[in-house]
């Protein structure tokens, strides 16, 4: 987080009670709700049979390592003074970027995922397979490895002469502030704008096809289903509204700001403050993944007796909520 220049050495100002209050909440409900995610994706369904367990564990994963690193950030926030060496400063820094882009990157796989098996049910069937998903679950983790290794070299702690203590999370050095915002700037755009153009997308597809379905498909006991459906969408969507947008958009204001291209009275400090606030509103993405868990680990159970014009209809609302519908 880049530092405000109308900080003291004091821990007054609200972001240190904020942060520590805000990062001990997450890691209170995050810790557990992603846990027992995780075992139950992995323990109870398996990774072997859909490809939907896939990227869902590895979102559950990416979450349960975001919560993992919140007690070194409730240390500092809780006494502005770190003492844990440079290592552990820049683990926890790196695995908040982690953790914001490849839950942006699973929540798409999963959106794509869903769109597919309910407007292409049966085309999609060669595309939506297990080796496929583990294909695109491991680029997804190298692209963050390969903005994990700048990103921690980015984060060091930093000695703060004026204040006489060591800093983490905070008050870096210019070239660090300049080289993290080209960072933040180049990761808005391929990890947060184009995942939300395709998500948007994949929900209008999956809503405007959901509104074609006819009163037969209702006999079918679908309606269940195409609610959970769009509720999944409703969530990915909500998800980037509270999480990701607003404290990418604060961000670049900020840096605006910082750089002399935003003018006003005590703009920067304002923009400062925005910044602080949506930071912990993206902190919050590890206890709105659960919901993505809830709505997609639903299943219709029984078989539907369908007639022969709406079988196929039926057949991808049954395969778009089923853990064994590839």
């Amino acid at each position: 987080m880049p530092p405000s220049n109308t900080d003291n050495c004091s821990t007054s100002h609200f972001r240190y009670p904020l942060f520590t209050s805000t990062y001990s909440i997450v890691l209170l409900f995050g810790l557990p709700l992603n846990f027992v995610s995780l075992w139950i994706l992995v323990c109870r369904n398996g990774l072997r049979k859909s490809v939907s367990v896939i990227y869902m564990a590895n979102l559950a994963l990416s979450d349960l390592l975001f919560t993992l690193s919140l007690p070194f950030r409730i240390i500092y926030f809780a006494t502005g003074e770190w003492k844990l060496g440079n290592a552990l400063c820049m683990i926890p820094g790196t695995l908040f970027a982690v953790n914001i882009y490849s839950s942006s990157l699973f929540i798409t796989l999963i959106s794509v995922d869903r769109m597919l098996a309910v407007v292409y049910p049966l085309r999609s069937r060669q595309l939506r397979t297990v080796p496929i998903a583990w294909v695109l679950c491991v680029m997804v983790w190298l692209i963050i490895a390969g903005l994990a290794v700048p990103t921690a070299l980015n984060h060091p702690e930093n000695k703060d002469n004026a204040c006489n203590v060591t800093r983490c999370f905070e008050k870096y050095s210019e070239r660090n502030w300049y080289n993290g915002f080209i960072i933040l700037c180049f990761t808005t755009f391929f990890g947060i704008l184009v995942p939300f153009c395709i998500i948007l997308g994949c929900t209008v597809s999956v809503v405007r096809q959901l509104k074609g379905y006819s009163m037969a498909t209702s006999s079918c006991n679908t309606e269940l289903s195409k609610s959970k459906i769009v509720k999944l969408f409703l969530s990915n969507l909500l998800i980037y509204a509270i999480c990701f947008i607003p404290f990418h958009i604060a961000f670049i204001l900020f840096g605006l700001s910082k750089h002399d291209y935003l003018h006003g009275d005590n703009s920067l400090e304002v923009y400062f403050n925005l910044h602080t606030v949506t930071m912990c509103m993206a902190s919050t993405n590890s206890c709105l993944d659960p919901l993505i868990y809830y709505f997609s680990t639903k299943t219709i159970k029984g078989r539907t007796r369908c007639d022969s014009s709406s079988r196929t209809v039926g057949l991808g609302l049954v395969q778009s909520m089923s853990w064994n519908g590839q």
